[in-house]
């Protein structure tokens, strides 16, 4: 080997372990900033300043529902131009807007303009979300080797689920030293500066497959309309469990506002933060030691039994509420950690961006539905609706990967 070679060999290396740290910090600041963007935070916040929990409700709909559209308009963002740099993007302007809620918490207002300024800047937020998601699962194919793709993303999740944890603490603990709309007004300015540093670390990363893209620029590319994907098989086998597992997802989103309606205090939904970012963290440091060993069909499966304890949550106790709702994030990290990984290495790099961008659609269409019945169907209903539909997903995951992979 000449000196020549050896030295791009190197480079190579080093541009794939810069990657590698700059996926980590994006990933953290991008997670951390973005707890107040939706969830627990943003819930309690529309609380405490004296919205109904009906309203809430709706407010968490409007921004589902702006997520979807938003992937469905642009299902095929990523397909033109780098999916690094347009990722890197659509993080600009949605941290900026964390400004805009700073004079609404400030003014205390609960006025119906109030509201809808509120829901404005939320749904101005999720769009920017939905086009990083249609880019999210095909920047990995141009920044890292597949075959780390695992557990690269497991350490990222423990790096942001210990950054999260620490910010949920923070906020609990201020939380009893301030009010908790002037602990907000911090949160957000500092969720703005989060997603710069998402946005630096992300359009600085380089693009690994720049040489090959050149080499396949004349050849045809596949057809990624909704229509082409319905024709691979991956795609339209998991359509149900992708609807599916979406609703599950979309009630445990609505834990903090369930909490509320079942009586408990802030004090509760505030620990929840913390909570939720240690099972975050056990789950990513669990998939680490087993993306490798155990298929992730099995992980998928065994997470959806773990989300399927849902209809606990109804026993009464504000202890044992926080113990169970934090035991179901658990086995929903872990879904949410095996399925991306089982479908980068089953899905082609050319049809990866419409890919994802249509099972996602399809997954925050179930998350819209179930938020939006949430308004008035029965909390016990809805919670046995999500283990029934968790289940059948995991177990549609499975049979998938074994089928595709028999194949």
């Amino acid at each position: 080997m000449n000196t020549n070679e050896t030295r791009a060999k190197r480079r190579a290396l080093d541009d794939v372990t810069k990657n590698k740290i700059r996926s980590v910090i994006a990933y953290t600041a991008r997670i951390v900033g973005l707890m107040c963007a939706s969830g627990t935070l943003i819930q309690t916040f529309l609380a405490t300043l004296g919205f109904d929990s009906s309203l809430i409700y709706i407010h968490t709909s409007l921004l589902q529902a702006a997520s979807v559209l938003t992937i469905v308009i642009c299902s095929g963002w990523a397909n033109n131009g780098s999916p690094i740099k347009r990722s890197a993007l659509t993080m600009l302007p949605t941290g900026l807007m964390f400004l805009l809620y700073i004079p609404i918490a400030i003014s205390r207002s609960a006025s119906i303009t109030a509201y809808l300024l509120l829901a404005a800047i939320g749904v101005a937020q999720q769009i920017g979300v939905g086009l990083y998601t249609v880019c999210e699962y095909k920047t990995p194919y141009y920044i890292y080797r597949i075959e780390e793709y695992g557990t690269v993303i497991a350490i990222c999740g423990i790096v942001s689920s210990l950054a999260s944890l620490g910010a949920g603490a923070l906020v609990s603990w201020l939380s009893t030293k301030f009010t908790f709309i002037d602990v907000m007004t911090v949160s957000f300015a500092l969720a703005a500066l989060c997603l710069f540093i998402t946005f630096l670390t992300t359009v600085t990363q380089k693009n690994l497959r720049e040489e090959q893209d050149k080499l396949n620029e004349d050849a045809p590319k596949p057809k990624t309309s909704l229509v082409a994907l319905l024709r691979y098989p991956i795609f339209s086998h998991l359509i149900p469990a992708n609807l599916m597992r979406g609703f599950a997802t979309g009630v445990t989103t609505v834990f903090a506002t369930m909490a509320l309606d079942l009586g408990y205090t802030e004090t509760l939904t505030s620990a929840m933060v913390s909570s939720f970012s240690f099972a975050s963290l056990a789950a990513c440091a669990l998939f680490a030691l087993i993306s490798k060993k155990i298929p992730n069909g099995i992980t998928t499966l065994a997470g959806s039994i773990i989300l399927a304890a849902s209809p606990f949550l109804l026993i009464k106790g504000e202890v044992l509420f926080l113990v169970i709702s934090t035991v179901i994030l658990f086995g929903r990290t872990l879904i949410e950690y095996a399925v991306p990984t089982l479908l980068i290495r089953l899905v082609p790099v050319e049809i990866a961006g419409s890919f994802n961008a249509w099972r996602m659609v399809l997954h925050n269409a179930g998350s819209l539905i179930a938020t939006t019945i949430a308004a008035w169907l029965p909390i016990p209903v809805l919670l046995v609706l999500a283990a029934v539909f968790q289940l059948l997903s995991g177990i549609s995951f499975l049979i998938a990967e074994r089928r595709l992979r028999a194949n």
